[in-house]
């Protein structure tokens, strides 16, 4: 739907233009401009001038179009454009007109269609913001540097023929410093531009901006001023997102939301967040952002298991089974091989009595083998040695197997993540691997006295090992235990 705003001279004008298209009329209401609208998508009419307002919501391309001359064929083509029917919008204009250039990039735009090299002169003449964006998001042939994009991203701030087209081009830059991973530059412009903005709408990009800023900088250990912080932004921003019925803006910021109470080990809340984006995703029906949400909703749920809450690891089995309706093998292979791969955690993880151990390391090894389908070794070593070695450790676990020896396998399988896992190039993956390994060799059997000197051997060289890999404390401590365990058992070889 579409609110064309104007003033009581133009109104008749405006009315009659819409009414003269059969229907039209059913997707566009004509208001005068002291009137309430719902609409978003908007255009605004005096007796000379339309006036195409900026698009804070990613609706369509963050194009800029200067105002347009009123008369019937340009207001029909701009209301067909806005309406998304850019071919019927080309019918009312010609070649030779302006509106006629502006619609055809933003339509380029918009499609991914290639950006031709006078579309972008067009630009270079006519808009400082348009040219950066053009480049920035269009599929332009030749491609610019980072440091090119920011020159063109300066330009066009600083001839901003105002504050608000100042803040909508900033918003778009404020995109490729977070592509650059220029986070504090990032956080000190956005809280500049903050302060400068003039509308709701272009004072909320600039927070739901530094939301995204703030959490992308938390580290370990989380400062509660600064959790606080970013959970402020971000409920405010959902707020608004909400009251404008934009529930895909609004859901995606309640997965990030859900993520810091989730950090705050606020678990109720962080449950109510993601669940209301689940609920926005169903009802917008989008499958890809649906199963992202889910799956955060899963690792959340296994992340509360782990951490003294064990009745919630058949609730994130449950989740995780739901995330499998959208991420299929055949559609989407790697996150299927996520999924499987917490599936497969979790069946080794989940406190079961004895009876029921050997259905749960059934389901474990099925979901090991749906990993290791998709990252093989050679396309994906270090995801290959991470779940070699998760593998191997559950199966350190696993009751005794009637047709193989579960240890047997699992040293191959621990073997297969060293070959990945080296020295120089993952010490600390390296040293967990080791160590697991050093737990596994207490518990295999020795066929005769050679055997059992081999193996001390061997255990005594991965605990020295250990301890000249990495600087963990905790490590070394662990690799000191197993050498004076060994040094015990040495007297008995």
């Amino acid at each position: 739907m579409l609110t064309i705003l104007t003033t009581i001279k133009a109104f008749h004008k405006v009315q009659e233009a819409i009414l003269a298209v059969e229907r039209l009329d059913e997707l566009v209401t004509v208001a005068k401009e002291t009137g309430t609208y719902k609409d978003l998508k908007i255009l605004i009419i005096d007796e000379e001038e339309i006036t195409i307002p900026l698009d804070w919501y990613d609706l369509e391309p963050p194009y800029v179009f200067p105002k347009i001359p009123f008369t019937r064929e340009n207001l029909l083509a701009l209301v067909y454009y806005k309406l998304g029917n850019h071919q019927t919008a080309f019918e009312f204009v010609s070649e030779e007109s302006m509106l006629y250039h502006h619609l055809l990039i933003a339509t380029h735009l918009h499609f991914g269609y290639e950006i031709s090299t006078n579309m972008i002169d067009f630009c270079y003449n006519t808009s400082a913001h348009n040219c950066a964006i053009l480049n920035y998001y269009g599929n332009t042939e030749n491609l610019l540097e980072y440091s090119e994009l920011k020159e063109l991203f300066s330009k066009a701030l600083a001839q901003a023929d105002n504050d608000e087209i100042k803040v909508f081009t900033a918003k778009h830059y404020l995109n490729l410093l977070l592509d650059l991973q220029e986070l504090e530059l990032a956080k000190q412009f956005a809280e500049e531009q903050h302060k400068i903005a003039l509308s709701d709408n272009a004072k909320n990009a600039m927070k739901t901006h530094l939301a995204g800023i703030l959490m992308a900088q938390l580290q370990v250990p989380y400062s509660s001023r600064k959790l606080d912080e970013v959970h402020e932004l971000q409920l405010e921003s959902i707020t608004h997102f909400e009251e404008k019925g934009l529930n895909v803006q609004a859901g995606m910021l309640l997965v990030d939301a859900a993520e810091v109470a989730n950090f705050k080990e606020d678990f109720i809340a962080s449950k109510e967040l993601i669940n209301r984006a689940i609920q926005y995703f169903k009802k917008e029906d989008i499958p890809e952002f649906l199963g992202e949400a889910g799956y955060k909703k899963a690792i959340l749920l296994y992340t509360w298991s782990k951490n003294g809450s064990p009745q919630y690891y058949k609730a994130a089995i449950n989740a995780f089974q739901d995330v499998l309706k959208v991420f299929k093998r055949d559609t989407h292979p790697q996150k299927f091989a996520d999924v499987h791969h917490n599936l497969a955690l979790i069946y080794s993880e989940i406190p079961v009595g004895s009876d029921e151990k050997p259905m749960w390391t059934a389901f474990c090894a099925s979901s090991f083998k749906e990993v290791l389908a998709f990252y093989t070794k050679d396309e994906h070593p270090y995801e290959y040695a991470m779940a070699s070695h998760n593998y191997a450790t559950a199966l350190m676990h696993f009751p005794p197997a009637k047709i193989h020896n579960n240890l047997e396998k699992a040293a191959g399988l621990f073997n297969e993540a060293l070959e990945i896992r080296t020295a120089n190039d993952y010490p600390f993956e390296r040293t967990l691997t080791l160590l697991n390994q050093l737990e596994l060799g207490w518990l295999t059997h020795n066929e005769d006295s050679s055997e059992e000197v081999k193996k001390y051997t061997e255990m005594r060289s991965k605990a020295q090992e250990v301890k000249n890999l990495i600087k963990d404390e905790n490590l070394i401590s662990q690799a000191e235990d197993h050498l004076k365990e060994l040094e015990k058992v040495k007297s008995l070889i």
